[in-house]
């Protein structure tokens, strides 16, 4: 047999790390599974491979929130109920990208972003292979803290990609990866990357002339609002939301709305409370697309949370307003022009929103509780509560 070159080598890695094969299984509605005894710590692994061997084929294709979901249960002590939830993930197939063309490391803004006037949101993200290729070297080649601070960096202009479903991913990869360096784990790393980049997308910006406000909670009543009071969201997904966002008067103004705080973790605690409020606000009309976009109003910002101790300060610094624009964006779209309504108290405690969580199954009541019972530990505010004992009876 004939040497391989480097670039067979890496697309054979690639494909190996990809996992391009038949399809994970994820569903349309989701069963309550029964924990499996005798996972620990290797209960993600286990999911993640299982995910990973289905490839290329996928529920809900590239929207797939089963690796998400199966860290978040073991985030939340569930771990035996991973492996049974991705079993009992159902639903429709999508056939994920294949390496095409490699991306040129000097030329990789070339590579980002949607296709165009594709008819599916696969074809739109045509080039996720080849992004996995490219993350795939680049894991080979230095430790993996170095490549998630190089790209977060890089990428975190676009932070809403995908409804925020890209950095959402990879902080989720993220921290199962520091908890325990393993194939599956990196494997997924590099498929939250790619989700990213392949599906890179900036709101407008421009530098603000005026004062900024202090907090986020004043920022939102100076943003432009798509909805009346009784109108109606922006028609279709969370992504076109954004996009119409993005093209209200004034809009390009958000981003530099807030003064740049000192306590970039104090910030991320006021910018995922001030969300969580916007959710029991706007986002509990029924379920509907606005409900879920509120989610991911939350759930985005808390992204750049979970990957905070794996950041340099100053890129997780410069990554804060693009998280704050992608919420802003969000509410931009789906806010109502109402006064808020009073919040609700909190009538659970943690360990009942989390079983309540679990019982639920789904895929975002799992990982909002996770995330809003994350934020509650590192700063304790009653609206983290309220929010996700709303979600556990709603989602």
């Amino acid at each position: 047999m004939a040497p391989r070159t480097r670039r067979e080598v890496l697309s054979a890695a690639a494909a190996a790390a990809m996992g391009m094969r038949r399809a994970e299984a994820v569903p349309a509605s989701t069963p309550r599974p029964a924990s499996r005894p005798g996972t620990g710590e290797t209960a993600l692994d286990e999911a993640l491979r299982l995910l990973q061997k289905a490839e290329p084929e996928s529920t809900q294709g590239l929207s797939t929130h089963a690796p998400m979901v199966v860290e978040a249960l073991c985030a939340l002590g569930h771990e035996g109920r991973a492996v049974a939830w991705v079993e009992g993930y159902r639903g429709p197939r999508l056939r994920l990208p294949t390496p095409r063309e490699p991306i040129p490391r000097e030329n990789w803004r070339s590579a980002l972003g949607p296709r165009e006037g594709a008819s599916s949101w696969e074809e739109a993200l045509a080039r996720w292979g080849d992004w996995g290729e490219l993350f795939t070297a680049e894991l080979a080649e230095a430790p993996w803290k170095d490549v998630l601070d190089t790209w977060a960096q890089r990428l975190a202009p676009g932070l809403c990609a995908a409804a925020t479903h890209g950095v959402i991913r990879t902080a989720h990869a993220a921290r199962g990866l520091a908890q325990r360096d393993t194939a599956e784990r990196r494997a997924e790393l590099v498929r939250g990357l790619a989700y990213w980049a392949a599906a890179y997308q900036e709101l407008p910006a421009r530098p603000r002339a005026g004062a900024a406000t202090a907090t986020y909670a004043e920022a939102l009543a100076k943003l432009p609002l798509y909805r009346g009071k009784d109108g109606p969201p922006p028609r279709g997904n969370i992504v076109s939301g954004l996009r119409e966002a993005g093209t209200l008067d004034g809009f390009a103004d958000a981003r530099d709305l807030v003064v740049s705080p000192p306590d970039l973790s104090a910030a991320l605690s006021s910018l995922t409370a001030t969300f969580a409020r916007a959710y029991l606000w706007h986002g509990t009309e029924g379920r509907s697309v606005a409900t879920i976009a509120f989610v991911h109003a939350v759930t985005g910002p808390c992204a750049l949370r979970k990957m905070l101790p794996f950041l340099k300060p100053e890129t997780a610094r410069a990554a804060l307003p693009y998280a704050w624009q992608a919420a802003a964006g969000i509410y931009s779209a789906y806010a109502r022009d109402v006064v808020g309504a009073r919040i609700p108290e909190p009538r659970l405690g943690r360990d009942d929103i989390t079983a309540r969580a679990v019982e639920n199954g789904d895929e975002h009541a799992i990982k909002f509780t996770e995330a809003l019972l994350a934020e509650h530990a590192i700063k304790p505010d009653p609206v983290y509560l309220a929010a996700a004992e709303d979600a556990v009876e709603r989602l």
